[in-house]
């Protein structure tokens, strides 16, 4: 059967398996309220993304790439569970960010477009200031949706702002 092409009208890519967890080392908290932002300067290769597969019982999903990237991470937890429902990857080479599902321990990573929007670093803060509500209503977490809504998040975003600043120049090697 040909491809119709619809493929390329999907938001992301589906992966049966959770995201590679932090590195606490390189992991620093900002407590928001509902949510809890942790920002990571952290590296990304073939060996990591297999390695995490491999531990998560998923032999299957490894594969040989040359990925070999790094930057700054974004991650979005809520307060009250410390599950990570949003991740973004500020990456060097190929930035992208991540829909998290706990309950089907499964993720979308969706790759950043930078021709049409510019930094990566600077579209992260957009979206933590207009739309993560929205993001979380898209996941199906509609209370922590309108909890985020109405918090005053904004001096914390202006607090992982400046460390993203400082932690950009730090990614491990």
């Amino acid at each position: 059967m040909k491809p119709s092409g619809i493929e390329a009208y999907s938001l992301g890519r589906s992966y049966d398996v959770m995201p590679i967890p932090m590195d606490p080392e390189f992991c620093i908290e900002v407590p928001s309220g509902p949510l809890t932002f942790v920002v990571e300067s952290r590296r990304l290769t073939d060996h990591d993304i297999n390695t995490n597969a491999v531990d998560r019982g998923r032999p299957d999903a490894t594969f040989d790439t040359g990925i070999d990237d790094g930057g700054v991470c974004i991650h979005v937890q809520s307060t009250s569970d410390s599950l990570e429902h949003l991740r973004f990857d500020c990456f060097d080479n190929e930035p992208h960010y991540h829909y998290i599902d706990n309950s089907a321990q499964a993720n979308v990573v969706v790759r950043f477009d930078q021709f049409a929007e510019g930094d990566p670093l600077s579209w992260t803060l957009g979206r933590l200031r207009n739309r993560l509500p929205h993001m979380l209503d898209h996941l199906g977490l509609t209370e922590l949706a309108d909890q985020v809504r109405a918090a005053d998040l904004e001096p914390s975003i202006a607090e992982v702002e400046r460390l993203l600043l400082a932690v950009g120049a730090s990614t491990p090697a």
